[in-house]
């Protein structure tokens, strides 16, 4: 677990740094743009430079009028005005694009007054460098978020509520829920001849889904015992844990270029990539050790080692590979299924998101076997 934590703390952070990178630069360009604009517009005509009033004196002046003369436009006053004399529309929007004018060219006389220091030019060079790396790390989470969020419409797509077609298994879900003191999830049923079960979101609105293939294959106990091990996910805040380590290896996801048209875009998709398989890999190492917990609590609950045992022999001689069409990032979800997916590749290495599910059964005969002779 320390290690897990550990590299994903540290990808995090140099993802954070590769995203505030990339967003202060955007915040630089930026920067740049409106200073050119800021150039153009301090030496447009002013009305402060022909008269005795200040910058910031015509520029309050002029937004006052433009908010009045817009609304003059608009009101009862200024339809019977157009009643009367049918040019006045013409005169009235002429009147209120140059207090418009007004405004924006005195607001950037005086913007120009305030920047005229090289102090107050490198404060808002800084300011714009700040502002554009919170605003990429703020718009690339957000991205990531939405992605997940995707995705669990995905994987709950064309599953039912279990409390209209199988009420004992929405019956147990929920006395198991009561036994750890977590809110009830919802369980909802799939129509798939894979055996699978995950647990998704948390709190109210965590669901757990089961498939057909699944509860078709096991004995009512086995069945409790799976059950379990999802609940204790719920119990443990597996989903709330996983969903947020993943934000960062999809953020590095979004950074990834995928039409790289010369060398600095491939070096740059090499780093970016040798830093998210990191992060991958620290998904992995946490995603082990949250199974070998929820194994444990399902266990606690049921009092049965043997019943998860057999489940877990059972499902993993009929695993396929997963239906659904999965990115590879998303590939990770499988976390919070109860064996890994089919795939060899998936299943196995440092990358791998479960346990050996032979050492899983393992472990738990073994628990059988300290219980009898205990």
């Amino acid at each position: 677990m320390v290690v897990a934590l550990g590299i994903l703390g540290t990808f995090t952070l140099g993802m954070t740094v590769v995203v505030t990178v990339f967003g202060a630069v955007l915040g630089v360009m930026l920067f740049g743009f409106f200073g050119r604009l800021a150039e153009f517009i301090v030496v447009a005509p002013r009305l402060s430079a022909i008269t005795p009033l200040s910058p910031a004196v015509v520029a309050v002046g002029a937004v006052v009028a433009t908010v009045i003369v817009g609304w003059f436009g608009l009101s009862p006053s200024g339809n019977r005005l157009t009643q009367r004399f049918p040019r006045a529309p013409v005169v009235v929007v002429l009147v209120w694009l140059g207090c418009l004018y007004l405004a924006m060219v005195e607001t950037g006389a005086v913007i120009e007054g305030l920047f005229s220091s090289f102090e107050l030019l490198l404060g808002g060079f800084v300011i714009a460098l700040s502002l554009g790396g919170l605003l990429a790390i703020w718009s690339t989470v957000s991205t990531a978020r939405r992605e997940l969020a995707g995705l669990r419409d995905q994987l709950l797509e064309g599953s039912e509520p279990a409390v209209e077609t199988h009420p004992t298994l929405a019956e147990t879900t929920s006395r198991l829920a009561q036994q750890v003191g977590v809110p009830a999830p919802t369980l909802r049923i799939t129509d798939s001849d894979r055996p699978e079960s995950f647990t998704l979101g948390y709190g109210t609105a965590a669901v757990i889904v089961v498939s057909t293939g699944l509860f078709e294959s096991l004995s009512e106990a086995e069945v409790g015992a799976v059950l379990a091990h999802e609940v204790s996910h719920l119990a443990n805040a597996d989903s709330r844990i996983m969903g947020t380590v993943l934000v960062p290896v999809l953020m590095a996801e979004e950074l990834l270029d995928d039409n790289p048209d010369d060398v600095g875009d491939y070096l740059i998709n090499a780093a970016i990539w040798t830093l998210k398989l990191y992060g991958q890999f620290g998904v992995a190492i946490l995603s082990r050790g949250r199974e070998w917990s929820a194994d444990a609590g399902a266990v606690a609950l049921t009092g049965s080692p043997a019943a998860l045992a057999a489940a877990l022999s059972t499902l993993s001689q009929q695993r396929q590979t997963p239906s659904t069409d999965l990115r590879e990032w998303e590939q990770s979800v499988g976390a919070l299924d109860i064996l890994p997916p089919g795939d060899r590749e998936q299943a196995t290495g440092s990358f791998r998101t479960h346990p050996s599910t032979e050492k899983r059964i393992n472990r738990l005969r073994q628990q059988v076997v300290d219980a009898e002779q205990g």
